[in-house]
């Protein structure tokens, strides 16, 4: 249900759109002021701006206006949404669903003509969009995506003063190091630890468990014996929680293998603030005329980077820099426009059919050394093998060989899953005893530890079952759902869930609080102390610390919480309750973020429609980075086009 009021100034055809949610006023807002600075009288070029607009907030980078029209129709017809809608907005929906669109010949037509959109060839900044083929952007996200294209295919070129051979064999003197029995390197990390020290620029893939901290700490060890003068490393990621949880894996991964300290920074920063972010208007402090002061910069979790953050990190690196980019791209991409990891990961992917005589990979693919980890340190089992059953096309298989091999993984392995085939709508908390069980079990568990004051031991109990939504509203969101568990815990843990604070609750933190180190997405759990009660919040390593209730104005009491909100943590136990197969929020990397961030036991709710649904929809998400790369290769593009 639309929220917004539709602005005085909107055509009939843009007011029907941002009734029914299609639309936001400020998407009208944009593209009216656009108009009018422009003096561009023309309605489809109004709409077509207030789309892209529109895309953006979607997560794409432009516009393609021969498609928008399917892809509308699609995301309105969204069921889990339906029980959302006010009459108002049911009837705008199906005034869109009648309503006709501009011819998309036409339509391309009047937006080459346009005064307020410039061509792929003309000058930075000369209008406020741009039409590159058939796809229409803001100019700020094409210059974006342009940095980002030819900043990596530069840094990547770049030579550095490790060798190959200097390589291995300070890797050798490395391991030799390690105290712990029997490790050893097989080849896939050790190229990955190659591509790492003789590039500027590389990428370490995999999902969770598959030993990326282990590899970055590895990777700055044979740096910093290869080069005696090695200045400062920052550590980055783009959420505070996902940095502090680098930060913490890097010191303790590095003093369990006994690797000697590093020269990194004092703290694991967002990207934001690595930059020195000085608020809206301001820029950063960091940019391509002054550039950051480190050798080594890794960024962890990077599949949430967007191309604007990512075009600004690439901008203030220097060409002495090396950039280590880690994460798993098969997870969710960012919540803003871009998809920088998966296309890079993508693009690398393709060389392999380039050098068979296929269709050219691009600049990327040749340049930039990607590596894929893929065995699974720290979870084996019917876990694993539905997660990489999701993933059946990096594995040669059809999508139907995938979704029977993963309904025979959820039906097959009771130890390890537990697969509830049935509409969760339909399927309320109360007919389903062993989750209200554990449900119960967890809470009785957190709670025992707060009351006595223990914090670590409470906060691993917060952990050991977490239920995951795709939607916020709607019989599938976490509202019902975080509802039906507080209502399930009312009569054995009376005032969870409902605004008294009580001790034994879990929280989740909403705002990010620098002077207190603490992060938006930090989970915490009231704990009894005297006088009065605190907040015990993850420390650094793996203590804890204890911060006044008077911070609960920037905290909600948790329950069910959004995959989204689940990315960079892990729990023992986890459900997943799927939406309907019609969902625009169901997708791949959806389904196989929520898997991995289960530890030992996972509870899959949800129709066999939904699951291959699930498996089989990927993320649609606008980009334009591989098209870039392949003109740069053939020449299309220099870098004084960026």
């Amino acid at each position: 249900m639309s929220t917004d009021v539709v602005p005085i100034s909107a055509s009939p055809t843009l007011a029907t759109l941002c009734t029914a949610g299609v639309l936001s006023a400020a998407d009208i807002h944009l593209a009216t002021m656009v108009c009018r600075l422009c003096h561009e009288s023309e309605e489809s070029v109004r709409l077509a701006l207030a789309l892209t607009s529109r895309e953006l907030r979607h997560g794409s980078v432009f516009l393609n206006p021969r498609t928008i029209r399917e892809t509308i129709l699609t995301q309105l017809d969204d069921p889990a949404l339906r029980g959302l809608m006010d009459e108002q907005t049911a009837a705008a929906i199906e005034q869109v669903e009648q309503m006709t669109w501009p011819d998309p010949d036409h339509w391309m037509l009047t937006l080459q003509r346009s005064p307020a959109i410039a061509d792929r060839r003309s000058a930075s900044n000369a209008r406020p969009a741009r039409l590159d083929s058939d796809r229409l952007y803001l100019e700020r996200y094409w210059l974006d995506e342009q940095t980002v294209a030819t900043r990596l295919a530069h840094l990547a070129h770049e030579k550095t003063s490790i060798t190959d051979e200097q390589c291995r064999q300070v890797l050798d003197e490395v391991q030799e190091t390690i105290q712990r029995p029997h490790f050893q390197l097989d080849e896939f990390q050790v190229d990955a630890v190659r591509a790492a020290t003789t590039h500027n620029v590389s990428v370490l893939s995999g999902g969770p468990g598959t030993g990326k901290t282990t590899m970055v700490c590895i990777i700055l060890a044979v740096l910093a014996s290869a080069d005696p003068h090695l200045g400062r490393i920052a550590l980055s990621a783009p959420s505070g929680k996902a940095a502090s949880r680098l930060r913490d894996a890097v010191t303790s991964t590095s003093h369990a293998l006994g690797l000697r300290p590093l020269p990194t920074a004092s703290q694991a920063t967002t990207v934001h603030s690595l930059l020195g972010w000085q608020g809206p208007g301001s820029g950063f402090r960091y940019d391509k005329l002054n550039q950051l002061p480190y050798d080594v910069i890794v960024v962890d979790e990077a599949s949430m980077l967007s191309v604007s953050l990512m075009a600004r990190l690439l901008d203030a690196i220097g060409a002495r820099t090396r950039l280590i980019l880690v994460g798993d791209p098969d997870q969710l991409v960012s919540v803003e426009a871009g998809s920088v990891l998966a296309d890079i990961v993508a693009s690398h992917g393709e060389l392999g059919k380039a050098d068979d005589g296929g269709e050219d990979g691009g600049l990327a693919s040749e340049v930039l050394p990607v590596s894929k980890l893929t065995h699974n340190h720290r979870s084996g089992g019917a876990i694993a093998a539905l997660a990489e059953a999701v993933q059946y096309e990096e594995h040669g298989k059809s999508l139907d060989d995938a979704v029977d091999e993963a309904l025979e993984i959820l039906t097959t392995s009771p130890d390890q899953i537990s697969f509830i085939d049935a509409d969760p709508a339909e399927t309320p908390l109360s007919s389903l005893p062993e989750l209200q069980e554990t449900i119960i079990s967890t809470a009785q568990a957190v709670r025992q530890q707060a009351t006595t004051g223990a914090d670590d031991d409470a906060l691993a109990c917060a952990d050991g079952h977490r239920l995951l939504c795709a939607h916020r509203l709607g019989p599938y969101g976490v509202a019902s759902w975080s509802a039906q568990m507080v209502e399930t815990l009312s009569l054995t843990l009376p005032g969870l869930g409902q605004g008294q604070w009580v001790v034994g609750e879990t929280t989740m933190v909403t705002h990010n609080m620098r002077q207190f180190e603490v992060n938006n997405g930090d989970c915490g759990v009231i704990v009894q102390t005297s006088p009065v009660p605190t907040v015990a919040l993850p420390g650094k390593g793996n203590s804890s610390r204890r911060l006044p209730c008077s911070l609960l104005s920037t905290m909600f009491p948790l329950q069910a919480m959004t995959v989204h909100k689940s990315q960079g943590s892990q729990f023992d136990d986890v459900t997943v309750v799927l939406p309907p197969p019609d969902s625009a929020l169901l997708t791949r990397e959806l389904f196989y973020t929520a898997i991995t961030r289960a530890r030992r036991h996972l509870t899959v709710m949800g129709t066999r429609e939904s699951i291959r649904r699930a498996i089989g929809q990927p993320t649609q998400r606008n980009s334009g980075l591989k098209r870039q790369w392949q003109r740069m290769r053939q020449g299309g593009i220099s870098s004084s086009d960026a």
